[in-house]
């Protein structure tokens, strides 16, 4: 750790940079309120403090010599850090008097969201938290509404091109079972899954257009017993041993109890991204963001 040196006066080079930016004693006396013999009292005593002249008097005026233009790039760097440290400060303060609204799926929200929530929270205890849960449509709809800062959904090509889409992370879908409550032979192919129960995603969700796209693509059909609308409920049941479900590898990685079917196809991937209007974003949602976007 570097002490302050005793010897330096930082009102000094304050007066001495406003001078040198200003090339006036009368503008820096208005600028500083203070009086102009004032101002040349300070340059006279950081001349005497440096034994150095830093300007030439003219009748034009004053111009700084060549070494207070080397003086006067350092402390041109130190006044500009102080203002970034006195910016920072103040977005701290506006950190502690904000909330961020977020709209999230509760499967991402579950499984993918709160381990960065939980660092946040940490990090900024006085930020409120707002959360709604919903699907893409819905949450695309409160964007554009402005009722929320950001939302995190599933990959989506219905998004305005004027917001910022980021890829926080690539997935793909399994199906799993629970290999302790349901007895499985082993399976190769898709079309093998119609020997046991199955649990699918209802029509109307992403998930599902996307496996029947890709079953359209095989020429295979499935037949579920259920098809569910929540897929936090259909991990329920698939770990109650109702059947072969099918959902994302990385909510499956997640549950230790949910035993991944290695199948011969290659199953759909899926895209978690973040949207948000980049122009109107508050400090406390860019920190949030850039956590997201650590992992990335």
């Amino acid at each position: 750790m570097v002490l302050p040196s005793n010897n330096i006066n930082l009102n000094l080079y304050r007066v001495f940079y406003v001078v040198a930016m200003t090339k006036s004693f009368s503008e820096s006396s208005k600028y500083l309120h203070i009086s102009q013999p004032a101002i040349s009292k300070h340059i006279q005593n950081l001349e005497y403090e440096l034994d150095t002249i830093l300007f030439y008097r003219t009748n034009r005026g004053i111009e700084p010599t060549p070494e207070a233009k080397i003086l006067l790039n350092y402390v041109e760097k130190a006044y500009n850090i102080i203002k970034l440290g006195e910016q920072q400060l103040q977005e701290c303060k506006e950190l502690s008097q904000t909330k961020i609204s977020i709209g999230i799926p509760s499967i991402l929200s579950k499984y993918y969201l709160n381990k960065y929530l939980l660092k946040f929270m940490t990090n900024y205890p006085k930020v409120a938290i707002k959360m709604q849960n919903s699907k893409n449509e819905e949450l695309i709809n409160s964007l554009d509404q402005k009722s929320l800062d950001l939302i995190i959904i599933y990959g989506d090509n219905n998004i305005d091109t004027n917001y910022k889409n980021d890829l926080l992370m690539s997935d793909s879908y399994v199906f799993v079972y629970n290999k302790e409550k349901l007895a499985i032979e082993e399976l190769k192919s898709i079309k093998d899954l119609n020997n046991y129960n199955l649990i699918l995603p209802s029509k109307e969700t992403i998930e599902r257009r996307k496996l029947d796209d890709k079953l359209n693509e095989l020429k295979i059909t499935l037949n579920p017993i259920l098809e569910l609308e929540s897929n936090q409920m259909m991990i329920n049941y698939i770990k109650e041993g109702l059947g072969i479900g099918y959902i994302l590898k990385s909510v499956a990685l997640q549950n230790d109890d949910l035993t991944i079917l290695e199948l011969e196809e290659e199953l759909p991937n899926e895209e978690i991204r973040l949207i948000y209007d980049e122009e109107s974003i508050i400090t406390s949602t860019k920190e949030f963001i850039n956590l997201l976007k650590q992992n990335i």
